[in-house]
């Protein structure tokens, strides 16, 4: 059977991603998975313009990976961007960079896209592909919730309250965070329920929090993200499993998983790799 080796790079708020695979009849066989952060939306939700820096360190960091694609002989690649350059005024700056300095055209996706690939993503996985799931993913710039059946989507939502997003607005003031948090989802997750289904959380916060403490119940995650909000800074940069680029916005992306736990009745949940990329990487001709 002829495999097609593709390459997806996905290009978020927070971080770069490579993801290059092995496919065939469906089935995903990773080969190379990188990521770096670059926090190409760092204050984006105040100033609606990609910061020249940050600019530079995403183009930098794509073309790098373009030489990786290169080095893997890959058939067909994408290039993917979410939350940050969508509400970026500048974000054809951006666009043309990456297409002058690596060769890449990046598509700019919707929120109600970014749900379509992620959904598309986990249930690539035979294990929960055919189950009824409530799929919720944290990004820096935006959180997505999937709910459906059997592969197919029932109702989708994106919302902006990624992990990057959130610490710019919130800092340290957890108890405000807390209380936006809550009233927000309580309004607009009221058709998502996770009774009777599979809650999966995907995205680079939710990956992190099972690295350092392997939460699986809501309680466990509530009471993580309250450890780590006890902590400083500098405290939090020594915690095992939490990547120091991370640290500064670990608070406010685990927040945001365990009030959506909350308010959808997710008392326990998966955590799955199969996200975006995933997604991206089967549409690919």
């Amino acid at each position: 059977m002829k495999k097609h080796r593709r390459a997806v790079i996905d290009i978020g708020t927070n971080t770069v991603k490579l993801f290059i695979a092995d496919v065939h009849d469906g089935q995903v066989v990773p080969v190379v998975a990188k990521d770096k952060t670059t926090r190409l939306g760092e204050g984006v939700h105040a100033t609606r313009q990609l910061a020249a820096p940050a600019i530079a360190r995403t183009v930098q960091t794509i073309a790098d990976y373009m030489a990786d694609a290169r080095e893997h002989a890959v058939a067909g690649i994408c290039g993917i961007t979410t939350s940050a350059v969508r509400d970026a005024a500048n974000q054809q700056e951006f666009l043309d960079a990456v297409r002058r300095q690596c060769g890449l055209e990046v598509k700019v996706i919707s929120g109600d896209r970014e749900a379509e690939l992620i959904f598309r993503g986990v249930c690539s996985d035979p294990a929960v592909g055919t189950s009824r799931l409530l799929v919720m993913d944290v990004g820096g710039g935006s959180v997505e919730f999937i709910q459906g059946a059997a592969g197919q989507i029932e109702r989708h939502l994106s919302l902006p309250l990624g992990a990057v997003r959130m610490t710019e607005r919130f800092g340290e003031d957890f108890p405000a965070l807390a209380q936006f948090l809550r009233t927000t989802y309580r309004t607009a997750l009221r058709d998502y329920r996770a009774a009777g289904r599979k809650f999966i959380a995907t995205g680079g916060a939710n990956l992190t929090l099972v690295r350092i403490a392997q939460v699986r119940t809501f309680d466990e995650v509530l009471a993580l993200v309250a450890r780590l909000q006890a902590l400083t800074l500098a405290e939090r940069r020594q915690v095992p499993g939490l990547p120091v680029d991370r640290a500064d916005i670990i608070v406010a992306g685990g927040a945001a998983l365990a009030f959506a736990m909350e308010a959808v009745g997710a008392y326990e949940l998966t955590v799955s790799t199969r996200n975006l990329r995933y997604g991206a990487l089967l549409e690919i001709p």
